[in-house]
């Protein structure tokens, strides 16, 4: 029903992977913007990206290696063990502060991203399902703010493995659309038009028609091309 109200699973994976001694969960949720579908990783995707954020930010506060800070805050063993053989295969550069280094003596500057979740599947407070780790090495261009990921390592803990092929076809998958989510893709907004404006308001009453999408066929959405992808590396844990 085309109604400004929030559905379900907000709250999905907002609990933090980390040990923190205060905790304090808050979930608002927000009418969507425009009508939306189920879209892959629900609220896990934006909720995991605010955790390993601001994980990163306190590590730099802290003057500790990103890695290292995580660590402290883990006291679960698989994810310990999984964080250090991601860390090893993608050959993590340790560092105390923002690290950049300048590639060729060009225009484009290099640095490593690391990141680590576990997901949460069903409703507050959920369980746990796989565990899973990233190291991205990015580029950057000094002048034109362009942005190229250029290698993705992957760990992954997905207990006992039936069909360790399809779990790395699996892992290839997401990095590829989640690659394409931050760096291409977009909804373009126009402003409503009075017509537009009217409909709304019959439709929904004391909703304000601020715009309408203009994204209305997919050969204007960007997506990542092919020689935009990433090498992707698949490290599985044997359990």
């Amino acid at each position: 029903e085309p109604v400004a109200q929030a559905y379900e699973m907000g709250d999905r994976t907002a609990r933090p992977p980390y040990r923190y001694e205060n905790l304090r969960v808050a979930v608002n949720d927000m009418p969507p913007i425009v009508r939306a579908s189920w879209l892959r990783g629900v609220s896990a995707l934006p909720n995991s990206f605010a955790h390993e954020s601001y994980v990163d930010e306190l590590a730099t506060a802290a003057g500790v290696d990103p890695v290292a800070f995580r660590l402290q805050l883990l006291d679960d063993p698989r994810a310990a063990e999984l964080v250090r053989a991601t860390a090893d295969k993608a050959g993590w550069r340790p560092r105390t502060g923002p690290q950049q280094r300048e590639a060729d003596g060009g225009d484009w500057l290099q640095g490593q991203g690391f990141a680590y979740a576990r997901y949460v599947h069903s409703k507050w407070p959920g369980f746990g399902a796989a565990w899973s780790a990233w190291v991205a090495d990015v580029d950057v261009n000094k002048k034109t703010g362009e942005v190229h990921v250029r290698r993705v390592v992957v760990g992954h803990d997905a207990g006992l493995l039936v069909n360790p092929a399809g779990v790395e076809h699996q892992v290839h998958g997401n990095v590829l659309q989640t690659t394409s989510r931050a760096l291409k893709e977009e909804v373009q907004f126009a402003p409503a038009s009075a017509k537009e404006q009217a409909a709304t308001r019959e439709q929904l009453p004391g909703v304000l028609p601020t715009g309408v999408v203009a994204s209305r066929e997919w050969g204007g959405y960007p997506i990542i091309n092919f020689r935009e992808v990433p090498v992707i590396e698949v490290l599985q844990m044997p359990r």
